[in-house]
């Protein structure tokens, strides 16, 4: 006789090998309606703000002085807020990738004598910081084993 599953959402084991274009709406949807109602969500953002506050990289404020540096800069491409807002993530993206791909360390990926120069000092990594991104996998993943259960 089988038990029933000790955990709300039962996920196929092939779900490992799905494809953004393959991926079950429906499964995305119930495991994110068990997340938001459990609690879970909320605890995911308080420790990625945790660990983000906690970082050396002090990247909040860092990207707060990109977005203001953007705005003093004259750009006519900057003049709304959506605007801002997709430029300062198109950086962020463009330096998370530039991070991973030079093999990035604790401090955004940032190496020494790496840095770009800009009126003499060195241009800090908009990368999210690699703690930072190790905390948010490791709660993200703590979360989803309470609340899916992988069938086999």
């Amino acid at each position: 006789m089988a038990s029933e599953p000790t955990t709300p959402v039962r996920v196929p084991k092939a779900a490992a090998t799905y494809t953004p274009s393959t991926q079950d709406p429906d499964l995305r949807s119930q495991i994110n309606t068990v997340l938001l109602r459990d609690g879970h969500i909320s605890k995911i953002q308080e420790s990625l703000l945790h660990a983000l506050h906690a970082s050396p990289t002090n990247w909040p404020t860092l990207i707060q002085s990109h977005a203001l540096t953007l705005l003093r800069s004259g750009d006519p491409s900057i003049s709304t807020f959506p605007a801002l807002m997709s430029r300062v993530l198109e950086d962020i993206r463009k330096d998370s990738i530039a991070a991973r791909s030079s093999g990035g360390d604790e401090d955004g990926g940032k190496m020494n004598g790496t840095g770009k120069k800009n009126g003499g000092k060195e241009k800090e990594s908009l990368a999210l910081p690699k703690g930072v991104v190790d905390e948010g996998v490791r709660v993200t993943r703590e979360c989803l084993e309470l609340v899916c259960e992988v069938g086999e």
